[in-house]
């Protein structure tokens, strides 16, 4: 085993931190989606407020972020990526407990890339017949396994759902009684395109922070941050026919958001180019939409308003796309219950801790 490198981070990710993914991953058939640039942007906006200290080797075999946050018991670890050798993760996550210790905290979690705004949590079992969605958790099978033999063990646990064509004309049926109640409720309907995105873009910031803000590890994020993942360019690739803010007729308030967009993933468009919907649309073979980002105002929630934006989405379900995934939601949250009784596939993740 190489020797363990521990650096504090100071400004500069070290060329060992991007030659460990591109080892881990050249044989497997997904890999994470990660862009070096904003990475390095993340890094120095999140030193600001939290101590990082990196672990690794030279050799390229193991990288480790140490997290180190003001103000909490939990130390979180991210930016994990690894060969399947437990020998060098022992030495790398002992030396990441122990520092943790030290600096007094009494709990390790993760894989926690700051935020659960930024990517977290491990891909549990094979792979799911999709393949990868656009910012799926993906990583090796040996990944979980890994992380048991540390001594971790599940703390949050997420499952995405795939809705197959042959259940969609029961998702109409189940939801008939939505569908025809759209019209009748006290709220505008401003589909989300790259122009109207532009025109609400700090509502929306705000309206997830509120949205987001109680959900664990979650952190706030400065306008800045949110707009190195959520911008313009983010929302030429959202379905303008699914993708909505519902908007309160009596005061004008944004009060719920539903994100959503094709899977782009078959086009295997080049690193540095993102996918437009008006553009890659139609040269997908196979149209699934992603139901990725759903969330309701806490003053707005007990309304239906959950239900309600899965009835819109449907309106235009069935005449531009085959299947459906809802992604990424957390075991026990109320979006699981829209698909609740009917036939899917799943694929299920997890977030990971360990008591100091």
């Amino acid at each position: 085993m190489a020797q363990l490198l521990r650096i504090p981070y100071h400004g500069q990710l070290p060329n060992w931190f991007w030659q460990v993914p591109a080892r881990v991953y050249q044989n497997q058939p997904s890999r994470p989606d990660e862009n070096p640039a904003v990475t390095e942007q993340l890094f120095a906006h999140e030193a600001e407020r939290n101590d990082i200290v990196l672990f690794g080797d030279a050799d390229a075999t193991l990288r480790l972020a140490g997290i180190f946050p003001e103000n909490s018991s939990e130390a979180y670890f991210g930016f994990w990526e690894t060969v399947n050798d437990a020998s060098s993760n022992e030495a790398a996550f002992a030396a990441l407990a122990e520092e943790a210790r030290q600096r007094g905290y009494s709990r390790l979690v993760g894989p926690l890339n700051f935020s659960t705004y930024h990517a977290y949590r491990l891909r549990l079992g094979g792979v799911p017949s999709w393949g990868q969605f656009d910012r799926e958790p993906v990583n090796p099978v040996y990944y979980p396994e890994l992380l048991m033999g540390l001594g971790f063990q599940p703390v949050s646990t997420f499952e995405s759902r795939l809705i197959r064509p042959e259940t969609v004309l029961a998702v109409f049926a189940d939801k008939d009684m939505l569908l025809r109640e759209l019209g009748k409720i006290p709220y505008d309907f401003i589909p989300l395109t790259p122009d109207t995105w532009e025109q609400y873009e700090h509502a929306i910031y705000e309206l997830v922070q509120a949205i987001f803000g109680a959900n664990p590890a979650y952190r706030s994020v400065s306008f800045e941050q949110f707009r190195l993942l959520y911008n313009r360019r983010y929302a030429e690739r959202l379905c303008p026919y699914t993708s909505v803010l519902f908007r309160d007729q009596a005061n004008g308030q944004l009060a719920a958001l539903s994100f959503c967009h094709p899977n782009f993933q078959a086009l295997q468009l080049p690193a540095n180019e993102q996918p437009v919907f008006e553009r890659d649309f139609a040269k997908l073979p196979r149209k699934v939409l992603l139901a990725k980002t759903v969330g309701v105002h806490p003053d707005y929630r007990q309304r239906g308003l959950m239900s309600y934006m899965g009835a819109y989405g449907m309106v235009h379900f069935r005449e531009r796309y085959e299947e459906v995934i809802f992604c990424l939601m957390r075991t026990g949250n109320y979006s699981l219950h829209f698909t609740d009784g009917l036939d899917y596939e799943v694929a299920q993740y997890a977030l990971f801790g360990k008591e100091l």
